[in-house]
C-alpha cells in the first residue's frame, strides 16, 4: 500500500519531446470543469467505483450490492 504523502524528489526536463507532438498531444485531450463532466462514485461499503450517470450507478448498486439505495453517492453535478 502507497503512504498517503510520497516523498518528494527534483522533476525530470523532457528532452526528447519535440514541438509537434507536444501540439499534436493537444488536440488529444482538454481541460474541463465539474459542470461539463458528470462524475459518479459509489461509496456505498467502501465501493468507490466511478461512473458517468446516477443510472448507471443505481444499476451497478442493483448488480454487485443487491441494493437500491441512493444514498452514499459522492458526486459534484449535483
Amino acid at each position: 500500500m502507497l503512504p498517503s504523502v510520497l516523498p518528494a524528489r527534483p522533476a525530470l526536463s523532457d528532452t526528447t519531446t519535440t514541438r509537434e507532438q507536444l501540439e499534436t498531444s493537444q488536440s488529444l485531450a482538454k481541460a474541463t470543469t465539474p459542470q461539463e463532466t458528470a462524475i459518479f462514485l459509489c461509496a456505498l461499503q467502501d465501493c468507490h467505483k466511478l461512473f458517468p450517470s446516477r443510472d448507471r450507478l443505481m444499476q451497478h448498486r442493483k448488480k454487485e450490492h443487491g441494493s437500491d439505495e441512493d444514498s452514499n453517492i459522492i458526486t459534484w453535478n449535483e
